[in-house]
């Protein structure tokens, strides 16, 4: 108690003197220009060196994704679509005879348009499971379930003000009308509105022995429906809270939220193929926006990497005077056919040509990104220019970057296929046309003809435009293009494959290692890093206390759709039709110990009591004709409020041999519709993932 007490007056105290200010995104406006603000690729840009590369963040962020103690110079970030974060904390009380305290978490800007949701939460990295707002029980990182923090943990999470109705966690009809000024005892209707603001209202019991003496770690995984580029776009460029604060006047809005494919938005919404991990071709939007824009930033750095992820150009018109997007996308036939022609005829002067050296080329790039199967975690993937395409005696380059608001490796992978082709076709020029180059636009395709050059008809994509004076006196266009061609967009739908691909074709690369050594990234006999196997102590192969560690063997996962149609019957029905599994040798499942987990959240409205089931179903047929079943799963009975989730887990044996085998979720839901007439399901996810630790069983 004592400890809670020295945490309420630190916090109180530091509240004094910012009198609130904390709740205002103070921004730095630096004001676009040039023609192209954002959305040119790094490795284009750096290549060129006509460019300069987008900024990656704020050198004085101290991040947004984690829980910070308040001070008078935190900002609140705006969360776009899905990702896992923090913030904060803004205020905190402490109650119940000094033995409960009560942090107030600033989470995100509520943004103009959009609705947020909270999936999960995580408390010292463990997921936390809820009955209503209280914590019943914990999933520990490793999958073991506990309940240390039950009856000690109640969290709140609140959009747009501190009423019952402002409650967005929990979800509607389990018991989240709380009010947040009836959590913290200083606040009243009146004066603690808590409006235009994301937050939680976090409470915790002191309790030692269970390690409860102030507010661990916590993470929430959020989503807020505005995750188009082009939405996302308009809403940061029109707020003036967090945002730029442009009004409509100053902005193409068609050029940004039009649903054609030549908007950003229309462009982003196109749906194009992948390959999920078990090697389906699925589709999915082009580009989304997945993270944390920080307001630590100026608004030209945060426009810069909405644009990239959107794979969009930011631009400035000066013939209507506003700003508009320029999707970086193919252009039909017809626009290549009909594109404005550049030659002796209306070019004034000199032409200049500059492309990149064959030393700073790049034949590889290495990107950054928050991976949402990782909670955020930061992965990679890395697009290599296959050895045919190279030129001759072209040494090995490398471009290494962060994409911040992009969380998934398929999108990742989309953006560095086009920056890595971009960047290769180098070529920029540089010319002046006569008056005729008014109709040009920035983003427009040209084609130019010149004998020096052995330019016949080439197509080039004009990124600049400036109005000069002519030698004769005469108003003239100085225009600036970055070489074209349709290749650049084509894309491979392999993304989501376990090995990074892109656009590498022929065989895989295997390194081959002397005899009696080769690295492993795991620790043998101490110490960690790539060692070298010792083949006199360990013999000529690695047992299975060693192999433990290096996860052999093929995992599955998958996210099925929402099931909204259940009828309210005590029967079981298939959630989703059956899934295969690939038991393929060498690229499938292996033979081992594996954890099944499986969830879903029940969806429906209670008007007594019911009852919700979720049970999975395993199939494997092996070798000798032997059908192995696994069914299990969890029953809420005669509950008086909706579950926050329902959990099946059990450990699976793989033996030897497996052939072929399917997997599906079964469920039963006896609530009443809701408002909206579903009655079903949520949220469902099922994983089974190998066991790791070497054990023996």
């Amino acid at each position: 108690m004592a400890v809670f007490q020295f945490i309420a007056t630190a916090i109180v105290n530091s509240f004094v003197a910012t009198a609130g200010q904390i709740l205002g995104s103070k921004l730095l406006f630096a004001a676009v220009t040039g023609v192209i603000a954002a959305g040119l690729g790094y490795a284009t840009a750096r290549a060129t060196g006509m460019f300069k590369a987008p900024s990656i963040g704020a050198q004085d962020d101290p991040g947004v994704r984690i829980t910070l103690a308040p001070a008078t110079d935190n900002k609140i970030p705006v969360l776009y679509g899905k990702a896992f974060t923090s913030g904060p904390i803004f205020d905190a009380a402490i109650k119940n005879s000094n033995d409960t305290m009560v942090y107030c978490i600033a989470l995100s800007e509520e943004t103009d348009t959009g609705s947020f949701t909270v999936s999960n939460v995580y408390l010292n990295d463990s997921r936390l499971i809820f009955s209503g707002n209280n914590v019943v029980s914990h999933f520990d990182p490793n999958g073991t379930s506990a309940t240390t923090y039950a009856g000690n943990v109640r969290v709140n999470v609140y959009q747009g003000g501190s009423t019952g109705s402002d409650v967005i966690f929990p979800a509607s009809g389990t018991g989240s009308t709380t009010a947040a000024t009836t959590l913290v005892p200083h606040w009243n209707p009146a004066t603690h509105t808590a409006n235009s603001l994301v937050y939680a209202v976090v409470e915790i019991d002191y309790s030692p022995e269970n390690g409860l003496t102030g507010l661990p770690p916590i993470t929430f995984e959020m989503e807020n429906s505005l995750k188009n580029p082009g939405n996302v776009l308009i809403d940061y460029l029109n707020n003036n809270r967090y945002g730029v604060g442009f009004s409509n006047t100053l902005i193409d809005t068609n050029s940004i939220v039009g649903t054609a494919n030549t908007a950003m938005r229309g462009f982003c919404d196109e749906l194009v193929d992948y390959k999920d991990a078990l090697g389906s071709t699925q589709q999915n939007a082009r580009y989304e926006i997945n993270g944390v824009v920080t307001t630590f930033s100026d608004v030209r750095s945060n426009i810069d990497k909405i644009c990239t992820a959107g794979g969009t150009y930011f631009a400035y018109d000066g013939k209507t005077g506003k700003f508009k997007a320029i999707p970086n996308r193919a252009y039909t036939p017809a626009e290549q056919a009909n594109a404005l022609v550049y030659n002796d005829d209306n070019m004034v002067g000199k032409m200049d040509i500059s492309s990149t050296e064959l030393f700073n080329m790049f034949n590889s790039v290495k990107v950054e990104f928050a991976d949402d199967n990782r909670k955020d975690a930061m992965n990679t993937v890395l697009i290599e220019t296959p050895a045919g395409e190279r030129n001759a005696n072209e040494p090995d380059n490398q471009l290494n970057y962060s994409i911040d608001l992009i969380n998934d490796k398929i999108r990742a992978e989309r953006l560095a296929n086009v920056d890595l082709q971009q960047s290769r076709l180098a070529t920029v020029i540089q010319y002046t046309a006569d008056y005729s180059g008014m109709q040009t636009d920035i983003g427009d395709i040209v084609k130019v003809d010149n004998d020096l050059y052995g330019f016949d008809n080439k197509l080039f994509k004009i990124m600049r435009t400036r109005e000069v004076e002519t030698p004769e006196g005469m108003i003239g266009v100085e225009m600036t293009g970055l070489e074209y061609d349709d290749n650049i967009y084509t894309m491979p739908v392999n993304a989501q494959l376990d090995a990074p691909r892109g656009n590498i074709s022929g065989a895989p690369r295997v390194p081959v290692y002397p005899p009696g050594s080769f690295p492993l990234p795991i620790a043998l006999e101490g110490g960690y890093g790539n060692l070298n196997i010792n083949v006199e102590k360990f013999g000529n192969q690695i047992n299975r206390f060693h192999i433990g560690p290096l996860s052999p063997g093929g995992q599955i996962e998958d996210k099925p759709a929402d099931k909204t149609d259940l009828s309210n019957a005590a029967s079981y029905v298939n959630l989703f039709t059956k899934r295969e599994l690939d038991f393929t040798a060498g690229g499938g499942i292996e033979p081992g110990d594996y954890s099944f987990m499986a969830a879903g959240t029940p969806i429906g409205a209670l008007s007594g009591t019911a009852t919700a089931s979720i049970f999975a179903n395993l199939n494997i047929q092996y070798a000798n004709g032997f059908v192995q079943n696994e069914s299990f799963g969890i029953t809420n009975s005669n509950f008086t409020e909706i579950p926050s989730i329902l959990e099946a887990n059990k450990k699976i044996v793989i033996g030897p041999n497996p052939e072929s085998g399917n997997v599906v979720l079964e469920g039963l839901n006896t609530m009443d519709q809701s408002g909206s007439g579903d009655r079903g399901f949520s949220g469902m996810r099922y994983d089974m993932l190998r066991i790791t630790k070497g054990d023996i069983f």
